[in-house]
């Protein structure tokens, strides 16, 4: 009788924690989803702060990068992953960000050069918190126990998004402006989890 208890013990202990490993790739599952959702929406406000700065001073470079940029957003915003080409066209806008005219025109309109930057670093922030979820998920995805027992199921491995989101280096003149620079409202992207164990 006694071995009898002791089998049950071990297979409800072997149960209970492979519910609590389901349980926890769930929630790093809609962290990252999250995190996502959280991402593609600072992007669509860098390109649209960009694109009203463009407009505003007649960049047609900018305005060209913020109008690729936002033709990736549909797709992106129906579900779709986060791949080489968005990158690509976020890495452009980035360095357009960073030109001399942008900077330039900034001396003439400080507010809106205070928005792009602002979303500027909001992306930053974003894509740290996409980043940091998507490691966390795939490092309980990679475990033995988990790969053996297919505890993920048929759910793909959610990728990195690896963009240039330097902040511009700007002078004081937005400043001078009454325009001090700074991140904005503060971005809540909910409790940050430590690196799974």
């Amino acid at each position: 009788m006694s071995v009898l208890v002791v089998v049950v013990a071990l297979v409800v202990a072997v149960a209970t924690y492979l519910t609590w490993l389901a349980l926890r790739l769930d929630r790093l599952a809609a962290r990252v989803a999250d995190a996502r959702g959280g991402l593609v929406a600072q992007l669509v406000a860098r390109a649209a702060a960009a694109g009203d700065l463009a407009e505003r001073c007649a960049l047609d470079d900018l305005a060209a990068s913020a109008r690729r940029a936002r033709a990736v957003y549909p797709p992106l915003l129906a579900g779709a992953a986060l791949d080489g080409g968005v990158e690509l066209v976020e890495n452009a806008l980035s360095r357009s960000l960073r030109s001399a005219e942008v900077a330039a025109a900034g001396q003439r309109f400080p507010a809106e050069l205070h928005a792009v930057d602002s979303g500027a670093a909001r992306v930053a922030l974003a894509r740290q918190f996409h980043n940091d979820a998507v490691r966390d998920l795939r490092a309980l995805s990679g475990r033995r126990l988990i790969r053996v027992l297919h505890l993920s199921g048929r759910r793909p491995a959610p990728g990195y998004f690896e963009i240039d989101d330097a902040l511009p280096v700007r002078d004081d003149a937005a400043a001078a402006h009454g325009e001090p620079f700074d991140h904005g409202e503060p971005f809540d992207h909910g409790d940050r989890p430590g690196l799974a164990s």
